[in-house]
């Protein structure tokens, strides 16, 4: 019996990261059916809040071991907003926002095909890659994954870094609806 008990507790203390989200976040994710997957296999510890003219984090962690940082950002869908089903708008306007003005910076978009779509659970989906604006971020690149399905809203996620480590493709699927 002790030794079917040890595992479990084991278990159990590896697993806070998942119950130790804010109550307002957990609310919204809740609220927009979105799932959060908390990256439990890295040194991963809550993030300060950013506020930024653009976008107020409403979560976030960072990595030392991967040299990543991750933020979070969710926008129920409501009929008075001025992007109203119109999810392409907001997160390109938001990813120009995000971005750095300087000449030589680029922002690559990324279009999700009907696999990545379903991977994600997701309408609509886009990923931006640029440098962002100093006033965001000290990192030398930003990925932003935004995420729509009609009725719900819009899920942000922002992963920041200087190189990117082997586990950014995993850590880009932290937010799925349900």
């Amino acid at each position: 019996m002790k030794t079917l008990l040890f595992p479990l507790f084991l278990l159990s203390t590896l697993l806070p990261a998942q119950s130790e989200l804010p109550a307002d976040f957990q609310q919204l994710l809740d609220s927009m059916d979105v799932r959060f997957t908390a990256p439990l296999d890295s040194d991963y510890q809550l993030g300060s809040r950013h506020d930024n003219d653009y976008l107020t984090d409403q979560y976030s962690l960072r990595s030392r071991r991967e040299k990543l940082e991750l933020r979070f950002y969710l926008q129920p869908e409501n009929e008075t907003d001025q992007y109203y089903r119109r999810p392409h708008m907001a997160a390109t306007a938001l990813a120009m926002n995000l971005g750095s003005n300087d000449e030589d910076a680029v922002t690559a978009v990324h279009s999700f095909d009907d696999e990545e779509l379903d991977l994600y659970q997701a309408d609509w989906a886009k990923m931006y890659t640029f440098r962002p604006k100093r006033s965001f971020s000290d990192k030398q690149q930003a990925q932003l994954i935004a995420l729509y399905r009609e009725g719900r809203g819009i899920a942000y996620t922002v992963l920041l870094f200087d190189e990117a480590p082997i586990t950014l493709e995993g850590r880009q699927l932290s937010l799925r609806f349900r």
